[in-house]
């Protein structure tokens, strides 16, 4: 039994060497040394490419990040000797709360070696921690919520992860399942290739749906502006907000939260692949894809001295994109309005010399998304899997 101690040291020891570190993300040196476990269970990973260093430690950081303040954060990392080889968060997210109910716990930014008693160490130490907390359930990977990194990788490792995807090693669903957790709900990521779109018939069929949609309903598709900025970024908020209020596990972006997530993107962004439907002036729909800049990032994730130069030199020829976020006002849904904006980013991003990329993630039952996607010759390209336990107190 590991017992987690919360006085100065912060240090449980177990029997077998393992010993558990409770650390406070408000410190930066805890926050480094949390994100520092990575990077060696990946060493040998041809396709692992460490999330930007400067942006997890702000996101992280739980005295500054007001977008967090809804969350009870619970961090964990567990050494052998004077190594790190695991880490994990557990989490309780009052704003789930106020929505779908108490007593669900969650688990995050999980990080193990392939050694059972490691995993499940911190496993245990994090569930541990959300019964006390009141929690009945644990559901994870997520962190934190569906706005952010959520599920595990559980199909196709043969690719580096899409720009703020989540990426495993293979072995980390066989570790979580021993443990006890059971698959719960799956996240699909969708892969897009055309090199002269108009030449796949699928494509052309809806696109001309699409147009007589854009004729019946009105629309006018404009681009987003980055000298309106703000303006637009309060336009997707509110749509977000509303388009994603009926699924599975969400929770409304507070504006900490969204100012965040669209100053991490801004420098990424490309006011052509900003799309906004209007039907009468009025704002109804959006999508926003981005490059893919994990293809042009230093795979340790750092910025200096050197990364700079090289993401500047070859973020020109990144060949492919993400579209990261989509929504439509939900009285303008079921209309043929979601194959419009799919069309019109495919037909933007050819025309960049992105001829392909990742659509996600999208959930398991969204059906009127995931049909409209495959209508246009989408392949479901990988699977992301969620898991929940039962807790007993």
């Amino acid at each position: 039994m590991v017992r987690i101690r919360t006085d100065g040291e912060h240090v449980a020891r177990a029997c077998d060497g393992i010993e558990v570190e409770l650390l406070d993300l408000g410190r930066r040196r805890d926050r480094r040394r949390f994100l520092d476990v990575s990077a060696p269970l990946y060493r040998h990973d041809p396709h692992y490419i460490e999330p930007l260093r400067l942006e997890r430690m702000r996101f992280l950081d739980v005295r500054r990040n007001s977008g967090l303040r809804d969350l009870e954060i619970h961090a964990l990392l567990v050494r052998r000797g004077r190594t790190s080889v695991g880490r994990v968060t557990a989490h309780i997210d009052h704003a789930y709360d106020r929505i779908h109910g108490a007593g669900t716990g969650w688990f995050g930014f999980f990080e193990s070696t392939d050694d059972r008693d490691v995993a499940h160490t911190l496993l245990a130490a994090a569930t541990r921690w959300l019964v006390a907390k009141g929690a009945r359930e644990a559901i994870g990977p997520m962190s934190f919520n569906t706005n952010h990194q959520c599920g595990l990788l559980v199909e196709n490792f043969d690719r580096p992860p899409a720009v703020d995807m989540a990426y495993n090693p293979p072995y980390y669903e066989r570790l979580i399942t021993s443990f006890g957790f059971a698959p719960m709900r799956e996240l699909y990521a969708w892969w897009i290739d055309h090199p002269d779109p108009l030449a796949n018939p699928k494509v052309a069929r809806i696109a001309r749906i699409a147009a007589r949609v854009k004729r019946r309903e009105g629309v006018t598709v404009r681009c987003g502006e980055m000298r309106r900025f703000a303006a637009e970024c309060a336009i997707i908020f509110t749509i977000y907000n509303h388009a994603w209020c009926n699924n599975w596990g969400f929770v409304p972006l507070n504006e900490s939260e969204f100012d965040h997530l669209s100053r991490a993107l801004k420098p990424i962004v490309r006011p052509e692949l900003v799309l906004f439907l209007e039907i009468g002036g009025k704002p109804v729909a959006f999508a926003v894809t981005v490059p893919d800049i994990n293809t042009a990032l230093p795979r340790n994730g750092r910025l200096l001295p050197l990364g700079w130069l090289r993401f500047l030199l070859a973020r020109r020829r990144i060949p492919h994109g993400r579209l990261i976020a989509l929504g439509v006002e939900p009285a303008y849904q079921r209309r043929g309005l979601e194959s419009l904006l799919f069309v019109e980013t495919i037909l933007r991003t050819h025309a960049l010399g992105i001829p392909r990329g990742e659509i996600s993630w999208t959930l398991d039952d969204n059906v009127l998304i995931n049909r409209a996607i495959q209508s246009m010759d989408g392949r479901l390209d990988r699977r992301y899997r969620l898991f929940r336990v039962a807790l007993a107190p």
